[in-house]
């Protein structure tokens, strides 16, 4: 006899075990899965295969318990339901009595999350914003999962607000998104031009892609910039005109970086550090102690034998200058002392405004 799919075992198995409350044994469960019953090999060869199931179901997520006997055997087996079904989702409204669960065959034993109705519309322009971003990738997910969600949240299958804008700054094309990820994907050069907001300046780029990272509200391209030789980060909606090189369309034209982790490159930059300027160390000293500049602290890399000093890595200087300036001298530039110039320079200009508004 042919031997069950495996997708075939697998069901058979959790629902053998989600129709009990209880744990339940080996034999039991090789009397309800088709599978195991029909099995005409050594029962050590059965075993092997339902410690193979459970190990992949596990894996999967599937948090199937083993339960010892009086002898401390592994010898039962169990699938609680309120680990395996997600809750009920529901709206809730002002009232003194606790949203319920609809009546019906497997809805009683489901935990409820209920949503204000607050909570859900920020739930669905937040995925509005996101289906925005100009990536089909993430737009897809966005709207698969407000989807899944209105099966039990009826208003979020609603469409949006007539008028409703979704200000998204700067979001690139969804089609340079793809071309990009297309070059990533294939390891293959990409031409283009970029606006460069630190010098002030087009030009003409070449560039390995390493990846895509969505930081700070914007898309970057993380690679190897031909012309520095060096890593460097260019915000995709400044891109224009990119070419994917064409020639040996089947050969990658370059290898990542055995080193290289983007998810530790983009998650831990900070506005300062993005673009594709040339970084500059430049050197803090913080003069108070408190809970922000303690934790503002631990985003430079601390300087020998001074413990109010920190040390970052600069790559635009505005928004750097703004951060300092943000501690009212409770953190001050040391060098370079150009740097420190541009801090006193922006303090001038705001106190000259709140003098000028309150004349």
């Amino acid at each position: 006899m042919p031997s069950q799919p495996k997708l075939q075992r697998w069901t058979d198995l959790l629902a053998a075990l989600l129709r009990r409350h209880g744990p339940i044994d080996f034999e039991t469960l090789r009397g309800e899965v088709a599978a195991y019953h029909a099995h005409t090999g050594s029962k050590a060869t059965l075993l092997r295969m339902f410690e193979r199931d459970k190990d992949e179901l596990r894996a999967l997520g599937v948090p199937i318990e083993s339960v010892t006997d009086e002898a401390n055997n592994l010898s039962r087996y169990r699938l609680a339901s309120k680990h395996f079904y997600l809750p009920f989702l529901q709206l809730a409204y002002e009232t003194k009595r606790p949203p319920g669960r609809p009546r019906g065959p497997g809805y009683q034993s489901l935990q409820v999350l209920a949503f204000e109705p607050d909570e859900l519309d920020a739930i669905a322009r937040a995925a509005r914003r996101v289906a925005a971003l100009g990536d089909p990738a993430l737009a897809h997910e966005a709207q698969a999962a407000l989807r899944k969600l209105a099966h039990d949240l009826a208003p979020l299958a609603e469409p949006a607000p007539a008028g409703e804008l979704v200000a998204v700054e700067g979001a690139p094309s969804a089609e340079l998104l793809e071309a990009l990820g297309d070059a990533l994907q294939r390891r293959k050069t990409v031409r283009f031009t970029y606006r460069s907001m630190q010098r002030d300046a087009t030009e003409s780029r070449t560039v390995d892609p390493w990846g895509l990272a969505f930081v700070s509200g914007h898309w970057y391209l993380i690679g190897r910039d031909h012309e520095a030789d060096a890593t460097r980060q260019f915000r995709v909606s400044r891109i224009r005109d990119a070419e994917v090189n064409g020639e040996r369309e089947q050969s990658a034209d370059y290898a990542i970086p055995g080193t290289f982790d983007l998810a530790a490159h983009a998650g831990s930059r900070q506005a300062w550090e993005l673009g594709d300027a040339e970084a500059q160390a430049v050197t803090v000293r913080f003069v108070a102690e408190s809970g922000v500049t303690m934790a503002a602290m631990r985003l430079g890399a601390p300087v020998a034998g001074e413990a109010a000093l920190r040390r970052f890595q600069v790559r635009r200087t505005e928004p750097f200058v703004r951060w300092v300036l943000g501690f009212a001298g409770a953190a001050r530039i040391e060098s370079p002392p150009a740097l420190a110039e541009e801090v006193c320079a922006m303090a001038r200009q705001a106190l000259a405004r709140y003098a000028e508004a309150a004349r």
